[in-house]
């Protein structure tokens, strides 16, 4: 993981997370990987992949009505980390709706 990237503190689905924004390092995808660090790994993957979905819904309903876009990032390397993408023409759509106000 980057350790240069800034962390937020983010709370979802009643959990915290530590949040870190990076650049998707993807050949086939290209935008901001969104991860959500646990405090630990979780021992199922069937619970971790269940805390996936819900942050996912989440996400959709927080960011659908301002555009953007996210997809679930399933080559995600770390057992602690829960990631999503954002896309890079869902950020290109969003700067350029605020420069055409």
């Amino acid at each position: 993981m980057d350790s240069s990237a800034k962390i937020y503190i983010v709370t979802l689905e009643g959990q915290t997370f530590k949040l870190r924004f990076i650049p998707e390092e993807s050949p086939t995808k290209q935008g901001i990987n969104m991860q959500f660090v646990m405090q630990g790994k979780m021992q199922d993957v069937r619970d971790k992949q269940a805390l996936a979905d819900k942050i996912g819904v989440a996400l959709q309903k927080k960011f659908g009505d301002i555009g953007i876009m996210i997809d679930y990032n399933d080559r995600n390397p770390y057992e602690n980390v829960i990631s999503f993408i954002v896309p890079m023409q869902s950020i290109a759509s969003l700067l350029m709706k605020a420069l055409k106000g």
